[in-house]
């Protein structure tokens, strides 16, 4: 009975050991337990009770007091970063107003600027293509005179000939050089009209010639003071 006894107080000893060397493992392992707690425990086991400071537990109170009971630290100063990011945002956001309605105004006056340009372009190519067309005009009358002077000094039979193609291409060019000859010299050329096609020529010549001159008479009559309702 007694070894009996004896061995299951030994395995329970044992098994408390071990148990005990494995939790003190464990609190070394974890960092929970080092030499110098280790050293206190035994003075505390012999009767020793450790000192303790007196600043410590005011330190300790005054780490561990609730961030809660503090007053917010910052508000105010967030509050004026605030109010100054928006009146500097208000400032910037008048300043693109300012720049835009800069821009309209500067694109208003190129605006105005190019249309003044191109009216001005306009006039200046108006009064060039007059310009030109007159310069044309007195070339015209300057060659025309010229051959006016050419065609009267050849023999009929030339002059013919020339006035003859000149109804082919330009038949009012034809009758204006017929109109401004010299009737008797206007009349030879005409004679020298005598093949059937020619002959055609020479009848639509006088009818032009003759319808110009019942415009002219028409004309000079509607301006004649002496015109009056009977």
């Amino acid at each position: 009975m007694l070894p009996r006894l004896f061995n299951a107080v030994a395995a329970i000893a044992l098994a408390t050991l071990l148990a005990a060397g494995g939790f003190v493992g464990f609190l070394f392992g974890t960092g929970r337990l080092n030499a110098s707690r280790l050293e206190a425990m035994a003075g505390v086991l012999r009767g020793e009770l450790p000192e303790v400071k007196a600043s410590e537990p005011e330190r300790v109170n005054m780490t561990s007091a609730p961030a809660a009971a503090e007053p917010p630290v910052g508000t105010e100063a967030e509050v004026r970063n605030l109010r100054k990011r928006q009146r500097l945002e208000m400032l910037a956001t008048e300043r693109a107003v300012r720049d835009l309605e800069a821009q309209r105004r500067l694109l208003d006056q190129v605006l105005q600027h190019v249309v003044q340009e191109q009216e001005r372009l306009a006039l200046e190519k108006a009064e060039f293509a007059r310009q030109r067309e007159k310069v044309k005009e007195a070339a015209r009358d300057e060659g025309f005179q010229k051959e006016l002077d050419l065609v009267s000094g050849l023999q009929p039979r030339q002059a013919k000939e020339h006035v003859f193609r000149l109804w082919q291409k330009q038949p009012a060019d034809a009758v204006r050089l017929l109109t401004a000859m010299d009737e008797s010299r206007a009349k030879r050329i005409l004679e020298q009209f005598k093949t059937p096609d020619e002959l055609q020529v020479q009848t639509d010549l006088l009818e032009q010639i003759r319808l110009q001159g019942s415009e002219g008479h028409a004309s000079a009559s509607g301006k004649t003071n002496g015109a009056a309702a009977p």
